[in-house]
C-alpha cells in the first residue's frame, strides 16, 4: 500500500482549516495543519511534505513569504479571497476563495506534478 501524500495546511480560522483538512483527506491526502506558517515550516514533519496550502489571513509578512517558500523548497499554494501582490516565485500558485473540494485537490495535484517536486 502506498502512503498519502503529506500536504501541510495553514489557516488561523479553526473552522476553515478543518474544512481544508476534511477536503484533502476526502481525497487521499495525509494532512498536518498549522494557524500560522512559521509553526507550519518549522515543523519536523515539512521536511516529508510534498506541498503546504496557506490561506492569505495566516501570512503575518507578506514580503518574508518568499524566503520561507524558496526555504521550505515544495509547491505552495496561497488561497486568496482579494487581489494582492505576491511575490513571484517559481513554486507559488494562487487559488482564488471561495472554492469547493475539487479546485483545490486539483491544485494540490498540479502543484505536486512540477519537475523536481516527488
Amino acid at each position: 500500500m502506498t502512503q498519502a501524500a503529506l500536504i501541510l495546511v495553514v489557516a488561523p480560522d479553526a473552522d476553515f482549516r478543518h474544512s481544508l483538512e476534511f477536503a484533502l483527506e476526502t481525497d487521499g491526502f495525509a494532512v498536518e495543519s498549522y494557524e500560522n506558517v512559521d509553526a507550519a515550516f518549522a515543523s519536523q514533519r515539512a521536511g516529508f511534505a510534498r506541498c503546504a496550502v496557506l490561506d492569505d489571513g495566516a501570512i503575518a509578512d507578506w514580503q518574508m513569504l518568499g524566503e520561507e517558500a524558496l526555504r521550505f523548497g515544495k509547491p505552495v499554494i496561497l488561497l486568496m479571497d482579494r487581489v494582492r501582490r505576491v511575490p513571484d516565485l517559481p513554486h507559488i500558485s494562487e487559488l482564488t476563495k471561495p472554492f469547493l473540494g475539487a479546485p483545490l485537490t486539483e491544485a494540490v495535484r498540479r502543484a505536486m506534478a512540477e519537475p523536481g517536486h516527488t
